[in-house]
């Protein structure tokens, strides 16, 4: 197969960031400014700003249409999805090329993901020391062509649009050094990548009417709010957003506050010690500080004009390949304090005044509602499956702890039967943290801050008590997390296969590869081993720090790394289910965490069956106790 590395570059009066990809790529004013393309390790063509604007009195694309038409050639793009689309809506119709299909295409972003390297071309090409690097001077004339100025004109100037060319061409030249660098997905893993770019193209149905009912709600909320601080305050504050002239303000009431910041002010709240005057300006700040309701505004944006929101999910965003989030971030939807469902249905037949009458804090309505957006297309449901605690059934599984498995599998309360364990009288609560919080090392104090987090009042020696007994009653788990940091050690200095449990460690190239049950492998890029008066030696390597996005050099441990490998493996089995769900005609439209979105004809499938699919392990997973329930619904909810 020959392949196509290529790379365009583009201008248009949308901001990718805020509408994505695809209402982008079909936007009627986004045009190809130019494009580079290179054909294995030929040299990189360029189709100049003006080639493309003196279509078709001749044709630049006439050994590009030669190439699409093909049969043995892919397509291979830093980020593939915005070439494909570039593609789709750009080149087909007015160039006259063809559609190329997904399995066409391959993408050196997700390569360079897969083994844990940063997303960005300049940040892998540097994190592996390409010989070509990407063209920063290059970047800073295509963030000037890229949109229109502050007049609302594009500039067009002959001179900045030969620096872009070259900066594409460079593209093409580092994406080709990334992609002859890096391993090739699996066979099994560019399957799952296939379905994340359909998934990614599908998209999920918007309820628009109800979208807009809420943005006027939101609109009129704010007002009436701001309205009600100018008031309160005689002037003084207009609204609550300038967050210096506040706090401020509420020192001189005798309410000094060291910043704004959720568990602040809920902590000052909850003193008991404010007057009404401050206790009404901090819940007016709660209220119009939910940072979910600007969720409505993200995803008006990035609306498709059929009313569906696609190109939401991030390939193995995390380096243990569980997907990540954009633009309207469904993987971090509010829980809300009551179902979406019913506050949208609310929503539908109440006005402002009524709601208000109702329900006085109008914006945590609103922020319950967020998940109710997402609906099923005409003449089609939703079923929605859910896994039941995968993580820590997996853990007991890879762990050998048989009789959790047991438990599992006999569908026997283990929260239970831990909460019993720990004694004391704890409740059910106390024992369902402990079995789903204390399987990777967690400690005491990390223990107590976990629970009340779930309004769960847990004393130092209770918190000490329960990480003993969970530790006590399922032994198998923290001697796992021992011979992990064992065997990775092992592994990277003896240069030879380590076996442990259900994985393989071996170091290859500028990699420590974790080969997994399903084959897929866990990559730890130039790996080290650091000693310290601390601590005995430990594993470290370089990874992209999740708080500050620098590719940073992490010590990790024995806790750490099965965390590693147990979510990996409870990702692997999703993805499974994706393909597995795909290919039996119900057809994936979203994925949050461990839930499954399908979308069905009227009368198609059915819960019975779609819970088969989620719940059939697959043949690495052995007796791996999985468990999900599933409903069908018109409407997305938890």
């Amino acid at each position: 197969m020959r392949k196509i590395y290529i790379d365009f570059e583009s201008r248009s009066r949308k901001d990718i960031w805020s509408v994505g990809s695809y209402v982008y790529a079909s936007d009627p004013s986004t045009e190809i400014l130019c494009l580079a393309y290179a054909v294995d390790d030929g040299p990189v063509r360029i189709i100049t700003h003006d080639d493309i604007f003196t279509y078709p009195l001749s044709d630049p694309f006439e050994e590009l249409r030669e190439l699409a038409n093909a049969k043995d050639t892919i397509f291979c793009a830093h980020n593939a999805l915005f070439e494909q689309l570039i593609f789709r809506f750009k080149l087909q119709d007015r160039f006259n090329l063809p559609r190329i299909a997904i399995n066409r295409w391959r993408c050196t972003a997700a390569k360079a993901l897969a083994v844990g390297l940063p997303k960005s071309l300049a940040e892998a090409g540097m994190a592996l020391g390409t010989s070509h690097t990407k063209d920063l001077r290059g970047r800073s004339v295509m963030l000037k062509l890229c949109k229109p100025d502050s007049k609302g004109n594009f500039i067009d100037d002959s001179a900045l649009f030969k620096e872009l060319e070259a900066y594409c061409a460079q593209d093409v030249e580092t994406e080709r050094d990334i992609d002859l660098i890096l391993p090739e997905l699996s066979p099994a893993e560019q399957l799952v990548w296939f379905e994340d770019q359909l998934i990614n193209q599908r998209g999920v149905q918007v309820d628009t009417d109800t979208l807009t009912k809420i943005e006027k709600l939101i609109t009129v909320e704010e007002k009436r709010l701001k309205a009600q601080i100018y008031k309160l305050t005689n002037g003084k504050l207009e609204g609550v957003s300038r967050r210096a002239a506040v706090l401020e303000y509420l020192g001189k009431k005798g309410c000094k506050l060291p910043d704004f910041t959720k568990a602040t002010v809920e902590e000052a709240i909850q003193t008991g010690k404010l007057s009404p005057e401050v206790l009404e300006i901090l819940r007016v700040r709660q209220q119009l500080g939910l940072t979910s309701t600007a969720k409505y505004a993200a995803l008006r944006d990035a609306l498709c004009t059929d009313g569906r929101l696609r190109d939401t999910f991030v390939y193995h965003a995390a380096s243990t390949g569980r997907w990540g989030g954009k633009l309207v971030q469904l993987q971090n939807l509010p829980k809300g304090s009551f179902p979406s469902d019913i506050g949208v249905e609310m929503l539908k037949h109440y006005d402002h005044e009524m709601l208000l009458a109702m329900y006085p804090n109008i914006m945590e309505l609103l922020s319950s509602c967020v998940r109710g957006m997402f609906i099923s297309a005409p003449g089609h449901d939703l079923i929605i499956a859910d896994y039941s605690a995968i993580e820590a059934r997996v853990l007991m599984w890879f762990c050998g702890e048989e009789r959790a498995v047991k438990m599992f599998e006999d569908g026997a309360d283990i929260y239970v039967d831990m909460a019993k364990r720990i004694g004391d009288g704890a409740p059910r609560q106390l024992g369902k943290q402990a079995v789903l919080a204390c399987g990777y090392g967690m400690g005491p104090d990390k223990f107590q801050a976990t629970c009340q987090t779930y309004n769960i009042k847990v004393d130092p020696i209770l918190a000490a008590n329960a990480v003993k007994t969970y530790r006590a009653t399922y032994p198998k788990v923290p001697q796992m997390w021992y011979a992990q940091e064992r065997a990775a050690i092992g592994a990277l200095t003896s240069g030879g296969a380590v076996v442990c449990g259900r994985v393989v460690w071996e170091k290859r190239g500028d990699f420590l590869w974790c080969k997994l049950p399903s084959g897929r492998s866990l990559a730890y890029h130039k790996p080290e081993i650091r000693t310290s008066e601390e601590h005995a030696p430990r594993l470290s390597y370089m990874t992209t720090d999740s708080m500050t996005k620098k590719y940073t050099r992490k010590d990790t441990y024995g806790g750490k790394i099965i965390e590693n490998i147990i979510q990996a493996a409870a990702r692997d089995l999703l993805a499974s289910a994706l393909l597995s769900a795909e290919r039996k005609g119900y057809k994936p439209v979203m994925h949050v965490h461990d839930e499954i979105v399908v979308e069905v004809p009227e009368g198609v499938g059915s819960v019975e069956e779609f819970e088969h699919i989620v719940c059939t392990a697959p043949a690495w997973a052995g007796k791996c106790p999985i468990s999900a329930e599933a409903e069908r619904t018109k409407r997305y909810r938890k």
